[in-house]
Formats: structure tokens, C-alpha cells, sequence
């Protein structure tokens, strides 16, 4: 089943797919429902999975003004008939569900942040500090050749920083999708708006059963992340995969198949 559901000043599009307990994935910051066909394909058979595109991505509307992104996740949630879910994001997908989370607990079993990204750390640490160095040094040349308008050069360098494990068919998979949705590379600015403050200032607030995923072969600055996730949010579990990268669907799809299956079998 697929679909769209209509949004203040735009439209969102979803699939579903099995049945069983819910599960939405939520995707990456630059790519669309299409990154999780290989997980969908096996986890169907154990869930009913819902997977949707951010506006400005895959089928949905482009923004033209801010909009909730906790607000169009419940719009999802509503529109595919899920009244509780295992969330499941990778990368910002990661941030999303675990703010969805917070301001909706009734509505989370449980989240799996995988590789979950948020930015400026808060108070750094002098090696969280010097990892994001290093990941602003690759956003800077990203950010070179979109001012040059080279979105292919873009998403190559992007692609090759943040997956560095992925075989070669999965490197050109993920490089089409960052340049099919890079408008959100080209966009003066983001439009989605989380929670305030952010979510990365409240996991001690998630009473949720959070399970956070590591890939030992992502920046060290997301691998730092999941370790503040797990020392603050009050339930939260490590996972821990070292030859998986930000995308362990491609990288490690054992180890994250493992992850996700104990994360679904055991939501409490």
C-alpha cells in the first residue's frame, strides 16, 4: 500500500508494507523511502513497516516555509491507521523519532537511533570538539561544490565520507539518491523545525526504551553521539558494530539485521 497524506501547505508520501507489531522507518537526511528496500524486504515478514518521505525528498512537496516535523511524522502515523510504533531513524532520522518520542510518548514503544546525527555538541568534550572538526572540514568541501553547482561532486564527497564500508553498487545507490534530493543541499535554509530546545539537550527527558546503534567505521563525532544518547537517556542500549558505517543496511546488513529484529521482538 502507498499513499499521501495532505500537511499545512503541503503533502507527504508513505508506504506500507507485512503485518505485525509497527514499525516506521524514518530515512537519512538526503535520501528517500528507497534506502530501505533491502531492510523492508525481510523485516515485512515480522511487522507491518511504514516508511515515509520528508518534504523536499523522494515524492513529497518541497517546503516553502517552516514547517513541524514531529507534527508530519504524526500525520504519517495517523493517515497509515499506526496508533503505536517501533521508530526506527538513521542519521537526522534519528533525531527526528527521538524528539517525536519526547513530545509523544504514548505513541513510541520504542526508538532505534542508528548513526543519529545532531550537529554542534552541547558543551563538548575536547575530542568531541576535535571530531567535529573533522566532520566540518568534508561539510565545507560539500558545500564548496554546491556554491560551484556541482551536485554530483557534492554528493560524491558526502557518499564517500559518511560511507566509507559501502560496496560499489550500494555507493552509486546512495550518491543517486543524495543528488535526486538535493534540494535540500541547495535550500537558503532548512525548514523543518524539532522540538525547542532541541532534542539533543533533552535525552535524559526520554522515558522511552531508546536502543542506539554505533558503526565503527562512521564519523567519530556520530559515534560519540550514540555514546551521549546512551549515558543520558534514562533507558537506553548500546549496540555497537565495528565494520558498519552510517548506512549498516549496506555496510553490515547482518549486524543491523540482528539489531533491528532483538529492537522488534523486545519493544519494552
Amino acid at each position: 500500500m502507498d499513499g499521501f497524506v495532505e500537511v499545512p501547505r503541503g503533502y507527504l508520501y508513505y508506504r506500507q508494507h507485512g503485518h505485525g507489531p509497527d514499525v516506521v522507518l524514518l530515512n537519512a537526511g538526503l535520501a528517500d523511502v528507497r534506502m530501505w528496500d533491502t531492510t523492508v524486504a525481510w523485516l515485512a515478514g515480522i511487522a507491518r513497516v511504514t516508511t515515509w518521505d520528508y518534504r523536499d525528498t523522494g515524492l513529497s512537496s518541497w517546503s516553502s516555509g517552516p514547517y513541524s516535523e514531529i507534527d508530519d511524522l504524526e500525520a504519517v502515523l495517523d493517515a497509515a491507521g499506526v496508533s503505536r510504533a517501533t521508530l526506527v531513524g538513521v542519521s537526522d532520522g534519528g533525531r527526528q523519532a527521538l524528539a517525536f518520542a519526547h513530545r509523544h510518548p504514548d505513541r513510541v514503544a520504542k526508538v532505534c537511533a542508528v548513526a543519529s546525527s545532531f550537529g554542534e555538541f552541547p558543551d563538548p568534550s575536547a575530542q568531541e570538539t576535535a571530531a567535529r572538526r573533522r566532520m566540518r572540514e568534508v561539510f565545507a568541501e560539500v558545500e564548496e561544490h554546491v556554491r560551484s553547482r556541482d551536485i554530483l561532486a557534492a554528493s560524491v564527497v558526502d557518499v564517500d565520507a559518511w560511507s566509507p564500508a559501502a560496496n560499489p553498487d550500494d555507493r552509486r545507490r546512495l550518491i543517486g539518491w543524495h543528488v535526486a534530493n538535493a534540494r535540500i543541499l541547495t535550500m537558503e535554509q532548512y525548514h523543518g523545525v524539532e522540538l525547542d530546545p532541541p532534542v539533543k539537550t533533552r535525552f535524559a527527558e526520554i522515558g522511552t526504551p531508546v536502543a542506539v546503534f554505533a558503526g565503527g567505521r562512521d564519523f567519530e563525532g556520530t559515534q560519540l553521539w550514540a555514546r551521549r544518547i546512551a549515558d543520558q537517556a534514562p533507558t537506553a542500549s548500546l549496540f555497537t558494530a565495528p565494520d558498519a558505517d552510517h548506512y549498516p543496511m549496506f555496510s553490515d546488513p547482518g549486524q543491523f539485521e540482528r539489531f533491528l529484529r532483538e529492537a522488534v521482538a523486545n519493544p519494552g
